[in-house]
């Protein structure tokens, strides 16, 4: 008898499983970061690879997360980068720890 229930109690929570997984799949939102660097445009080696992060991180997660990068001027000065995110002005920055 135990058997029984276990069995029934097993296949319905395998069930309810494959039901409720697409519906899961589908719920994860878009996430959109800015990202501002501490380097110009023109320190193509440098600002670069923050570009490159972002492709690498929109292809892995299907542009599920997407982060606009940002040269050093274009939202704060190139030295304050770290600050603007302690400020909650970015999400995320590029920059060296000697600054």
């Amino acid at each position: 008898m135990q058997r029984r229930e276990f069995v029934k109690a097993a296949g319905a929570g395998l069930a309810a499983t494959a039901v409720a997984a697409p519906a899961i799949a589908q719920s994860s939102p878009e996430i959109k970061w800015r990202l501002t660097s501490s380097f110009p445009k023109s320190l193509d080696t440098l600002y670069g690879g923050a570009e490159t992060i972002a492709k690498a991180v929109a292809e892995a997660t299907d542009n599920r997360f997407q982060i606009q990068v940002f040269a050093a001027g274009e939202i704060v000065p190139g030295l304050q980068a770290a600050d603007a995110v302690t400020n909650g002005t970015v999400e995320m920055c590029h920059t060296a720890s000697y600054y």
